[in-house]
C-alpha cells in the first residue's frame, strides 16, 4: 500500500471543551497556537497529514502485519 500526503490536518476544537460543563474554550489552542501554528492552513493548529492511497487499494490491513515506511520532511 502507498500513500500520498496531500495536505496538513487541522486539529479539531474537542481538547478546549470543558468536559464537566461541555463549555467551549481556548486555553488547550492558545498554548498549542504557540508553537503549531501552520500558516499553509491559514494559522490553524495541525498535528497530522491528510492522505489517499495511490496503490493497493483492494489490500486489507490486519493486526501484526509487517510495514515499513519512508518519508522525508520538507
Amino acid at each position: 500500500m502507498r500513500l500520498k500526503l496531500v495536505k496538513p490536518c487541522a486539529r479539531c476544537p474537542i481538547p478546549d471543551v470543558d468536559p464537566a460543563t461541555g463549555e467551549p474554550g481556548h486555553a488547550v489552542g492558545d498554548v498549542l497556537a504557540s508553537y503549531r501554528a501552520d500558516a499553509r492552513l491559514n494559522g490553524a493548529l495541525t498535528f497530522g497529514m491528510n492522505a489517499v492511497i495511490t496503490d493497493g487499494i483492494e489490500r486489507v490491513l490486519r493486526t501484526g502485519l509487517a510495514g515499513r515506511a519512508t518519508y522525508a520532511f520538507d
